[in-house]
């Protein structure tokens, strides 16, 4: 999901729906004489630039900023819940990650908390659970930890990793200190069901989350990507990797320099000819050549073709992008469909 301040930079933010609710079209984030509203995929502006700084749609609500707060409106206009909020999250699976007063919770579509906790940090539902930390303890020096809730605020996964993962394909990655006696002697990663019950011991340097039924791990060997039942199934001799992207089972890997993709297998399926690249979304991946954005399909074929100073990810349709100094979305086909003006 990406969200535009009031300065114009853009970040990239990271179960049980009615269909109706799910599906309903996104609506895209615009400003006007640094002011913010939505438009649709067509370009047509929904919601009039109102606002102090907005957020793409998810699940019918957009993020709103008014007055210094947050909040979330419906498409059309109306508020749905309050502007109360430090930061704020796109709405996931019925939930929405918030701020209020120093801690983190979440709220419904009506605003309303699904639980009495308040916690350090959070990530978003996946799976049906979602990795909390607690909130600050009294007794000095000791931290935290995180744990996993269901959507009523439940603890169902006590709160014991130093760090953990949304559920993927069943588990989760999750760090633990490794001690010996009383003496921690560095962090271990390892993959757990939603028992919490270990699946992949803790016995890796560094872990992601499965995609495409592999995970991208590190162990003393060096970089890798495992199966569900911890075999090492593709070694392979590059700079850096990122993990499988879920929609087509890619990867983009550096090498050289140079940016290309792999499959499953390991083998190279888009050659590493790119000075810079992104995951795929929508069908799409944004790389530069000769230091211009374009898009790529699957096949490495040029879709869109290089000529924008900046790009970013096709989501739900739409990419943004600057051209010559404007910025505006495009349509999968490469056409504006809204421009900034001058």
């Amino acid at each position: 999901m990406c969200h535009i301040t009031r300065e114009g930079r853009w970040l990239f933010l990271l179960m049980w729906l009615p269909l109706s609710v799910a599906a309903q079209p996104a609506l895209f984030p615009f400003v006007e004489r640094s002011r913010y509203g939505l438009i649709d995929q067509t370009g047509t502006v929904v919601v009039e630039p109102n606002y102090e700084g907005a957020q793409m749609s998810s699940e019918g609500l957009a993020a709103v900023r008014f007055g210094g707060a947050w909040g979330f409106i419906n498409a059309s206009g109306s508020t749905a819940v309050g502007f109360q909020f430090v930061n704020v999250f796109p709405f996931s699976h019925g939930l929405a990650r918030v701020e209020h007063r120093g801690a983190w919770t979440f709220v419904d579509a009506a605003g309303d908390r699904i639980g009495p906790d308040e916690y350090s940090s959070a990530l978003d539902f996946s799976e049906g659970l979602a990795p909390v930390k607690g909130a600050p303890g009294t007794v000095a020096g000791l931290e935290p930890r995180w744990g996993y809730i269901d959507s009523s605020a439940t603890l169902v996964i006590p709160e014991q990793f130093t760090r953990a993962l949304p559920f993927s394909e069943g588990l989760a990655a999750v760090e633990i200190t490794k001690k010996f006696l009383v003496v921690s002697v560095g962090t271990r990663w390892g993959f757990i069901d939603k028992a919490g019950q270990w699946i992949i011991k803790p016995e890796l340097m560094s872990a992601r989350s499965f995609a495409g039924g592999l995970a991208l791990v590190r162990d003393a060997d060096g970089w890798g990507y495992m199966d569900h039942e911890g075999a090492m199934t593709i070694r392979v001799d590059y700079d850096q990797m990122f993990s499988f992207t879920k929609e087509n089972g890619l990867a983009r890997v550096l090498k050289d320099g140079l940016w290309g993709y792999i499959d499953t297998t390991g083998a190279e399926v888009i050659r590493a000819t790119y000075e810079r690249a992104n995951d795929f979304s929508d069908g799409r991946a944004q790389v530069m050549m000769g230091g211009l954005w374009g898009y790529i399909d699957r096949e490495g074929q040029v879709f869109i073709a290089a000529q924008f100073e900046h790009a970013r990810p096709f989501r739900n349709g739409l990419a943004y992008v600057t051209l010559e100094g404007r910025p505006g979305y495009i349509n999968r086909d490469g056409a504006f469909v809204w421009r900034q003006d001058h």
